[in-house]
């Protein structure tokens, strides 16, 4: 699944040239990742997370929420701007998402978190195509593909971190991490919707 997670980064980027030639294989594909999505997260991961966590599985979710938001603003101003600062703070922002990325995908050891591995997989070709949209017109292909790179490399720190903190506190962490990404897959999904139409 590590592997899958960081693949689907780079289809982001062809899912959205897809996009923007009207082509009906790519509207299908994208349509079926929010379908999947919309499903894992009404009826499978936010009642799991619920059972686990109670009230704070409430919290854990709308912080992994906002926080999206405020990295997508720091991205655009670094983008549209070139503002040092705001570039540092967005790579900084997306290297701590890949790493809770990676990090959760820890939890494809228990079968019944496979879902949650799958959600992250798809959400991240969301991840890939909202990186390529803001900063490839403006930086270029080059710097698009080693800012998805340096996502990936994050993504696999993340993981050899959990691996680490897992082996000394177990599975406590886990919960409260798994609660994290439900809130920034839940804000992809939002996210998608109005970005679907903008690359129409």
């Amino acid at each position: 699944m590590l592997l899958l997670s960081i693949i689907s980064l780079f289809v982001g980027p062809l899912l959205y040239q897809w996009l923007r030639r009207g082509g009906f294989i790519a509207k299908a594909f994208d349509s079926l990742i929010v379908g999947i999505l919309i499903l894992l997260m009404a009826f499978l991961l936010i009642p799991e997370s619920w059972v686990q966590l109670g009230y704070w599985s409430i919290a854990l979710m709308l912080t992994g929420y906002l926080v999206p938001g405020l990295l997508e603003h720091l991205v655009k101003k670094a983008a549209h701007t070139f503002h040092l600062v705001s570039l540092l703070l967005a790579l900084a922002g997306l290297a701590l998402h890949a790493m809770l990325d990676g990090a959760a995908l820890i939890a494809v050891n228990g079968v019944d978190n496979s879902n949650l591995a799958l959600a992250i997989v798809l959400h991240r070709v969301g991840v890939g195509m909202m990186l390529w949209m803001m900063v490839q017109p403006v930086f270029g292909k080059r710097i698009a593909f080693l800012i998805l790179g340096f996502v990936g490399l994050a993504t696999i720190g993340g993981y050899g971190l959990s691996e680490t903190v897992q082996a000394v506190e177990g599975e406590y962490l886990t919960p409260y991490i798994q609660a994290l990404i439900i809130g920034m897959i839940v804000h992809s999904l939002v996210h998608r919707s109005h970005g679907s139409s903008h690359t129409h």
